[in-house]
């Protein structure tokens, strides 16, 4: 029997994903922070672990747990992550670094704590969930963008350095996704009334709930392809928007990308913008 950990597993694609890996008859190690919603994934079979990835406490107990428990962890699913927006004038340096400690350098502190495990073992996979802003940013989304730019860079680095140990690692690169995620950012949005910025956050936030999301359980299908075949791919790509987007960004020159974006999910920055360019 395989086993797999999975950071984040309380709720959204990570639960999806505990779910998908039991039915597939694999041992499941959940870990996140809410003790009470882990209990409940352990009624359903997984073992549970509370884990806070910004706490290397938190890592180091859990590697223990595995060294001496004889657990070979043949997948690592780095989850956690949440979304914090606001434009990057008005993001507090508090708020970029706690974005950075959860999406970025408690993403790196699992990896490095569990690679001597798997190359120990003879190899493994880690599987890292980015998103569509690692391909491109959204106006309003800058640190959240710029963290999971950040994930896209240290997995590339990564795959190539741990190949020779027999990791193999690759990246989920979600569109919108029906989650929890979306009201859980809507109540960290970085503004208020007085703004220079005008409506531009809730015209994010109001032209993204019009967008038709993806599941969290096709998601999880996803992981369980990049944990599962024999050759797994760099990226996988969900949801349609998000193979969309990506064409587009080979095919379109940068200005007609902007144009794009714009036009898709905030409108109304092109007519504010129309505007004061006439005021002036």
């Amino acid at each position: 029997m395989k086993t797999v950990l999975i950071t984040g597993s309380t709720s959204g694609i990570g639960e999806a994903c505990v779910k998908i890996f039991l039915k597939n008859s694999w041992k499941v190690i959940a870990t996140g922070r809410n003790i009470k919603k882990l209990e409940r994934l352990n009624g359903l079979g997984a073992d549970i672990f509370k884990l806070d990835v910004t706490k290397q406490a938190d890592i180091n107990n859990l590697i223990t747990h595995i060294v001496n428990s004889n657990i070979k962890v043949d997948v690592l699913v780095n989850n956690a992550g949440y979304g914090q927006f606001g434009t990057v004038e008005e993001i507090t340096d508090e708020q970029a670094r706690a974005q950075f400690d959860t999406n970025v350098f408690g993403l790196a502190a699992m990896t490095r704590a569990i690679i001597p495990h798997m190359r120990d073992n003879g190899g493994g996979r880690i599987i890292n969930i980015s998103s569509l802003a690692g391909l491109t940013s959204l106006p309003g989304g800058g640190w959240y963008a710029a963290s999971k730019f950040a994930v896209e860079a240290l997995s590339d680095a990564l795959r190539w350095e741990t190949k020779q140990f027999g990791i193999k690692v690759s990246l989920i690169e979600p569109g919108p996704i029906n989650t929890g995620f979306a009201e859980v950012v809507n109540t960290n949005i970085s503004v208020d009334d007085t703004s220079p910025y005008g409506s531009l956050i809730s015209d994010l936030t109001q032209s993204t709930k019009g967008i038709k999301g993806g599941t969290a359980e096709g998601c999880a299908r996803k992981v369980y392809r990049a944990a599962s075949s024999r050759f797994p791919r760099n990226r996988y790509l969900v949801t349609g928007l998000a193979i969309v987007v990506k064409i587009l960004l080979y095919i379109l020159p940068p200005k007609l990308m902007d144009f794009f974006i714009i036009k898709m999910f905030i409108p109304a920055l092109e007519i504010n913008c129309k505007t004061k360019m006439k005021k002036k």
